[in-house]
């Protein structure tokens, strides 16, 4: 046996760490579960110097990065190797990334484009400066006490219909609390004094000339609610001023954009709710915020190439989750004030509090970590193809892949297309959606679509990969059809299942989990060419009893593994997967006597 492959025996006999953390994992809105430290690991153990490494969903392009880092392993590279007990041979690797979407695609180029740190930090200190000069003075704002200063964010409010009286209630002023923060459930009108449940009341609207469309829109009555500002080195907070409103009434009245609307192409997440009045891409801002959106990506633009798509990835990077309406608070027990917060992750939801954020602010944070890691690459030698088409059809040649690593679409979990045009609106194309593998209702792909893209793909990584060479999948899914249609796919590409593991995260007690019948540990498989040998005889109830023998109290039951050990067995036995994720904890609370 190779030590390559000894190597790989080892990593799958224990659950990789997730390694979340670090530089690499706060560089994109939507990073993998496998920091690229840990998938660098898997590469140097499974391959040698020189070999070539392929993704087929590259996503935000940890694979890619991991294939670099392996040439100059970090601390952590080693610590992870060390407790994995395997001796990775580091050194230069090459990577062929396949990945459909364009600003992961664009992420991936970028960050790999042998831009020095210096030479980053350079363009961004040089950006950042004009940029303060262009927009500082459209975040202007005054003390409580007077003094000038300048917003950090704002909370802005939705304005609702009393169902009694049909007067407009400002949902912030009547429908929370501070100290401690405080959302409520029903709102008392301050005109009719009758109490009606905040779900139940309806939203005002107003007529508004877009001057983006030349025409008159409908949308969401909002107004600007409270400020949180600076005044020198002293920080506060206080109720939105006529000033604060002149001021947003200003620039919506100065706004004269030159860029053209850019339509959203909603899909499975629009909500005839929160995305009243939303078709196209400037919707999703406030008028200020896009406005210095649209300044800062001319700016940007004035740069030499290398350094230009630096800071269009750095705005990219903390536009989708801080920039748009998207932003929000959240109200923590016993918390004296609302906690800020980003947009949530996978999908478009707006509240009925959004926070408008001075995105001036954000951008000197968010470089730091893009600077770190330029400064871990700027010395690997190894290079990274990355190709923005399906995976569905390679251009490489059979048998010429030395190692696979990759993260497939989990079914219908995330519609990323979707999702990412926030940014990808931004750039000169979006994601080609028919490409897109995924159960969706809004592209007509039900799970037997999914699968058989799916299994084209695996296809594909088959006849590229070389004979006895190893094929690693991370999977994560709830739902029993769909890892039916993972299976099936599996097998038709002619792969199957060597060994399982899954990655090794936080716990959360039993009834955590049980509570959000949520998978947190994503099985891990290793595939082989089929008919290389079968891994013998297991079926599930054996699978399911053994789970229950090893894990037998709550306070020992690694729950967030327990349904990823179900199902690497089930795979790796040739059974197939019957239970959803909630099917499996209502088993095993019978079996174990917990609740």
């Amino acid at each position: 046996m190779s030590g390559e492959m000894r190597n790989l025996e080892k990593l799958f006999s224990k659950p990789l760490p997730s390694t979340r953390g670090g530089s690499f994992y706060n560089t994109f809105p939507y990073p993998t579960k496998i920091s690229p430290e840990a998938i660098a690991v898997y590469i140097a153990s499974a391959t040698n110097p020189d070999d070539t490494v392929l993704d087929a969903f590259a996503g935000s392009g940890s694979t890619g990065i991991a294939a670099l880092l392996a040439e100059h392993p970090t601390e952590k590279m080693q610590e992870t190797a060390n407790a994995l007990g395997v001796e990775p041979i580091w050194g230069k690797r090459n990577a062929i990334l396949y990945e459909i979407g364009t600003y992961a695609a664009f992420a991936t180029k970028t960050i790999t484009n042998r831009l020095t740190a210096a030479e980053y930090a350079r363009a961004v200190d040089d950006f950042i400066k004009k940029a303060e000069k262009l927009a500082s003075g459209m975040y202007a704002a005054k003390s409580p006490d007077g003094r000038d200063g300048y917003i950090r964010h704002a909370i802005w409010t939705e304005v609702l219909i009393c169902p009694e009286c049909d007067a407009e209630i400002e949902y912030f002023k009547n429908g929370t609390s501070r100290n401690p923060a405080t959302f409520y459930d029903k709102i008392e009108c301050p005109h009719c004094h009758r109490t009606s449940l905040v779900e139940a009341m309806s939203f005002a609207t107003e007529e508004h000339y877009d001057k983006l469309l030349k025409k008159t829109i409908l949308r969401k009555k909002r107004r600007i609610a409270w400020v949180y500002g600076t005044s020198g080195k002293e920080n506060w907070d206080r109720i939105a001023t006529e000033d604060d409103i002149a001021l947003v009434q200003k620039l919506e009245k100065e706004f004269s954009p030159s860029d053209d609307p850019r339509k959203i192409e909603w899909g499975d997440l629009h909500r005839a709710g929160y995305h009243f009045g939303i078709s196209h891409l400037h919707h999703f801002y406030t008028s200020r915020n896009y406005l210095v959106m649209s300044e800062l990506w001319k700016l940007a633009e004035c740069y030499p190439e290398r350094e230009a798509n630096a800071l269009k990835l750095l705005l990219l990077s903390y536009n989708g989750a801080h920039c748009t309406l998207m932003t929000r608070i959240v109200a923590k027990h016993g918390s004296r004030d609302f906690v800020l917060t980003g947009a949530q992750s996978g999908v478009l939801y707006i509240s009925k509090l959004p926070v408008e954020k001075n995105i001036l602010l954000g951008l000197r944070r968010k470089a730091k970590p893009f600077q770190e890691a330029y400064k871990m690459l700027e010395n690997c030698h190894g290079t990274v193809e990355v190709r923005n088409i399906s995976s569905e059809f390679m251009s490489e040649p059979d048998k010429s892949i030395d190692f696979v690593f990759t993260d497939p679409p989990f079914g219908d979990f995330i519609p990323y297309a979707e999702v990412n045009q926030i940014n990808e609106l931004w750039l000169p194309a979006v994601t080609e959606r028919s490409s897109e593998v995924i159960i969706s209702a809004a592209q007509n792909k039900d799970v037997d679509t999914y699968r058989n893209m799916l299994a084209r793909v695996f296809g594909e990584i088959r006849r590229v990969t070389k004979d006895d060479r190893p094929i690693a999948v991370v999977f994560h899914a709830a739902k029993a059809a769909v890892w039916g249609a993972f299976s099936e796919a599996i097998q038709i590409s002619g792969l199957e299942i060597k060994q399982s593991s899954f990655l090794d995260k936080t716990q959360a007690s039993f009834k955590q989990v049980v509570s959000k019948t949520s998978v947190q540990g994503d099985p891990l498989f290793l595939l082989k060419k089929a008919g290389l040998g079968k891994n013998g005889i297991m079926d599930e109830e054996q699978i399911l009893q053994m789970i229950v023998k090893e894990n037998p109290h709550e306070t020992e039951l690694e729950c967030r593994h327990c349904y990823s050990l179900y199902i690497g067995k089930c795979m790796e036995y040739g059974n197939p997967v019957t239970l959803d994720a909630s099917e499996f904890y209502a088993y095993i609370q019978r079996q174990t006597g917990t609740k």
